[in-house]
């Protein structure tokens, strides 16, 4: 049988030093950080109406009403996106109306874009969302 020999002469256990890695560490924690580039997404600014009671509401806008079945109410019938532009004409012949387009949840964005489009072709300056 063979015997192993300590050829170091000491029996001493040799520890690692980790201070180098940790300095490391913090070095490509601070190039990482300085690097990063941060993206600001650019959104749609959406002006809400404030709070105001039905009567007021009826007489100084233009309501339309989006379902979530692809609908345009307006004073509670149905005139799809072809009357929308004819109301809005319509209503701002005397003076010039804020149009409030209320949105219900399940509506399609496609058709709320169409709305928006079709009151500024009848002549409407100031457009709202409202949700419920």
């Amino acid at each position: 049988m063979r015997v192993r020999r300590n050829f170091a002469g000491d029996s001493e256990m040799t520890d690692i030093n980790i201070s180098p890695l940790i300095d490391m560490v913090f070095i490509l924690l601070i190039f990482f950080i300085v690097t990063t580039v941060f993206v600001e997404e650019k959104g749609m600014a959406v002006n809400k109406p404030s709070p105001v009671s039905a009567n007021n509401l009826d007489k100084d806008t233009i309501v339309f009403q989006l379902t979530g079945n692809g609908q345009v109410l307006h004073e509670e019938k149905d005139v799809g996106i072809g009357g929308v532009r004819a109301k809005v004409r319509q209503k701002n012949a005397r003076e010039q109306l804020p149009v409030i387009i209320n949105v219900e949840q399940g509506a399609l964005a496609g058709l709320v874009v169409r709305v928006i489009d079709e009151s500024k072709l009848g002549g409407a300056q100031n457009i709202s969302l409202s949700g419920e």
